[in-house]
């Protein structure tokens, strides 16, 4: 059963060189208590997925052009800008890529928590601040009342993480998305703050739309995932399908530049170089012709220049958008 069902998500940007495709025709669907993944480099339109789920594009640029965002049961991309606040942050949450510039510097910890639940829960302030600084207990912050006093500054990167999940999870949200909530959080917190996550999931029973550039996470985290190029899904499958038959060359092209420990370059005695994909991203102003993967592909014909090629299901469940997805997956 589907929680959140996104139906071919066209998403523009009007700017005076031109018209920026940034999410352009994209589908997908999150279950009930589920991790998906949504993968791809940078400028591929991860971001802008979430924020048109939530409806947070800035509408002086950028707006959604077509295309279903559904919400148990609820078209988002008709309600009402007072309907969508009573979502956000309430029924779907989101936690920001950077903390020091998502939090409110001259706000107090305890105050940006409580005030999420006043919005959402109603009651006095004083039962907000007891359940922010049960929301900061639960996420594993120390002496959490000191901490409600704090302000974001006084943090540390690990810290400012955990109040910002904090946050999103204070009115139990069916839906979180976390946008790259692990960057620029060094390894030992990264797999804390991953731990944490997973683990406040299974307590409220939500579901997760995790993006992100790392596919260590994915492999821990996930249960499905959705790889995105130049605004567009390329592949979708169980992650351990994915891992085990990626079947398209940009996924191919990913998972190549990870690097393997249990590549025994000592035993070979060589060095292991890793692969690098080829060229560079479109731009996205500019109608893509075919595939946008085919300019970078070492797999690519003639026809994956002129032809958009259509999902392909090469296992149940798992999808490709390649002309060449046999020669792929024999690789």
């Amino acid at each position: 059963m589907s929680v959140l069902s996104v139906r071919d998500l066209r998403t523009y940007f009007f700017t005076l060189d031109g018209v920026v495709r940034a999410v352009d025709g994209l589908s997908f669907d999150v279950g009930v208590g589920e991790t998906l993944a949504v993968v791809g480099e940078s400028g591929c339109g991860k971001s802008v997925t979430a924020l048109s789920v939530l409806r947070l594009i800035q509408a002086e640029t950028g707006r959604i052009v077509a295309g279903s965002i559904r919400f148990a049961g609820r078209e988002l991309t008709t309600l009402s800008e007072e309907e969508m606040r009573q979502i956000r942050g309430n029924e779907i949450s989101m936690i920001f890529q950077e903390p020091m510039t998502s939090l409110n510097p001259v706000l107090t910890i305890g105050t940006q928590i409580a005030e999420n639940v006043m919005r959402h829960r109603g009651g006095s302030r004083a039962d907000a601040m007891g359940r922010a600084r049960d929301m900061l207990e639960l996420v594993g912050i120390a002496d959490p009342e000191r901490r409600l006093r704090e302000y974001p500054h006084q943090l540390s990167g690990g810290m400012r993480q955990r109040v910002m999940i904090a946050i999103a999870l204070s009115c139990d949200p069916k839906v979180l998305i976390a946008d790259e909530p692990t960057t620029a959080l060094d390894v030992t917190i990264q797999a804390q703050i991953l731990d944490l996550m997973l683990e406040l999931k299974t307590k409220i029973d939500a579901a997760i739309v995790m993006i992100t550039h790392d596919l260590g996470v994915v492999a821990e985290t996930a249960q499905r995932v959705v790889v995105m190029y130049a605004g567009r899904k390329v592949e979708e499958a169980p992650v351990e399908e994915l891992f085990e038959n990626p079947s398209h060359p940009y996924t191919r092209g990913l998972m190549n530049a990870i690097p393997r420990l249990d590549l025994d370059a000592e035993a070979s005695n060589r060095r292991v170089r890793l692969e690098e994909i080829p060229g560079m991203v479109p731009v996205l102003i500019e109608p893509i012709q075919g595939c946008p993967f085919a300019p970078r592909c070492t797999f690519a014909v003639e026809r994956c220049r002129h032809e958009h090629p259509p999902f392909f299901e090469p296992a149940p469940g798992h999808l490709s958008a390649c002309w060449e997805v046999d020669r792929v997956r024999a690789a």
